[in-house]
């Protein structure tokens, strides 16, 4: 693995990242100058999607989307900074590596239609003719990207005709358990009669609207409607359990520990038509975006 030049995170990055995952819409309806804008960055590097101009730009793009409360360092391999499943695909594919930086509190559909708007005029204006696109998210960004590629055929843009795959690791396809519990255990809170029971639901329910969405994997507006995959693109689906041996009961509760397999595999999901998927024991959320297993996975299916 080479090592890349980045631009370096800080401990300021990481506490808005969080801060915007659990207050993002809040922050963003504020004006509040902490909410994240939307960034396109390559090698740590913000890019203008109008301008886009990176050294040795090719004709294939791989883009990496985080989940909720991250940052783009997520996919680093551990003591390599700026080594990622990008960086590795991008040698073989002859790729760009890319990766996006998101207010991840907002809904995940405001995000979804600005993604879209964003990759149109990236790949309009990309140095060379961009003849494929490889979108690989992780938790909340498999679901922004799966709503980006369905805002965007609605709007006619023309990079979805160029996207070869679509990668979800750990995504709550269905929702996240933790997410539902938590929106439950706050409705139940307010309900009770006790003021300090209602006081504890009302703290509970200071939810995100990107957190709300993940309790049922929404990706639209309208609540519970989940549009068919992009038609055109080859769909894979990972996912993580906490325990090795993959019959222990503790991954049938509690999943890679926040997304059970079955939602990640988008298993109460209609006409679905996955590509390949896989399942790791021993590998849970996090460790999906950085685990030598899960890019050779990547590897198999891409080349």
């Amino acid at each position: 693995m080479s090592m890349q030049q980045r631009n370096p995170v800080g401990w300021q990055d990481y506490t808005s990242a969080i801060l915007n995952g659990f207050l993002g819409d809040w922050l963003e309806h504020r004006a509040n100058p902490l909410a994240i804008e939307m960034q396109v960055l390559h090698e740590g590097t913000p890019v203008n999607p109008a301008q886009p101009g990176p050294d040795q730009a090719r004709q294939t793009i791989v883009i990496m989307v985080h989940g909720l409360t991250e940052l783009e360092s997520i996919w680093d391999f551990p003591g390599l900074p700026g080594v990622h499943y990008g960086t590795l695909l991008s040698e073989f594919l002859g790729a760009t590596p890319l990766s996006l930086r998101y207010n991840s509190g907002r809904p995940i559909h405001r995000n979804g239609e600005d993604l879209a708007r964003t990759l149109e005029t990236l790949i309009e204006h990309w140095p060379v003719p961009v003849e494929k696109v490889v979108l690989i998210g992780h938790s909340m960004g498999g679901l922004l990207i799966r709503s980006a590629c369905h805002f965007a055929e609605a709007a006619g843009h023309e990079w979805t005709e160029r996207v070869d795959s679509c990668v979800y690791l750990g995504c709550p396809h269905d929702g996240s358990w933790l997410a539902t519990l938590a929106h439950g255990t706050a409705g139940r809170m307010r309900k009770q009669t006790r003021d300090y029971l209602k006081v504890i639901g009302e703290v509970l329910d200071l939810r995100s609207a990107g957190i709300r969405n993940l309790s049922r994997g929404d990706i639209l507006q309208q609540e519970g409607e989940q549009p068919p995959l992009l038609a055109n693109a080859r769909h894979f689906a990972i996912s993580g359990l906490l325990a090795r041996q993959k019959e222990n009961p503790v991954n049938l509760m509690f999943g890679d520990a926040l997304v059970q397999e079955n939602s990640a595999r988008g298993g109460e999901q209609k006409g679905w038509e996955l590509a390949g998927y896989a399942c790791f024991p021993g590998i849970n959320h996090i460790g999906l975006t950085r685990h030598p297993r899960v890019y050779q996975q990547l590897r198999e299916w891409l080349e």
